[in-house]
């Protein structure tokens, strides 16, 4: 059977987003999986011209996607975890609790929304 953990929330870009480039995206949520003690497998990132960045985290136990929409000063992010082999749940709270802190420089969870999926 299939379980897992789908958060995902709009946050707030904090001013230091506006200087990242795109390693700069992939390296903050490389950095917060390995935290989380997830398995970083893979990345992919893509600057949009004149402004943006789409980047996906590939996981052992799934992905984690962001897109920083800067004229909005918003970053989306897609976080959805498996349980593979354990139950994964903290992890994946973890992860999204250490990526807001980082992109909203908050540490406030008000904006994330949680699904779990079985089947």
């Amino acid at each position: 059977m299939i379980q897992s953990h789908h958060f995902y929330a709009i946050l707030p870009a904090s001013q230091n987003v506006f200087h990242w480039d795109t390693a700069d995206f992939i390296r903050v949520v490389k950095n917060a999986a390995k935290t989380a003690k997830l398995t970083v497998i893979g990345e992919l990132a893509y600057a949009f011209q004149p402004q943006g960045v789409s980047a996906v985290i590939l996981l052992a136990e799934s992905h984690v996607a962001l897109h920083f929409w800067p004229e909005e000063a918003k970053v989306t992010i897609d976080i959805h975890i498996c349980n593979y082999q354990k139950d994964n749940q903290e992890k994946a709270r973890l992860l999204a609790k250490i990526l807001t802190i980082q992109i909203s420089e908050s540490d406030s969870m008000h904006g994330w929304n949680y699904l779990y999926i079985s089947g």
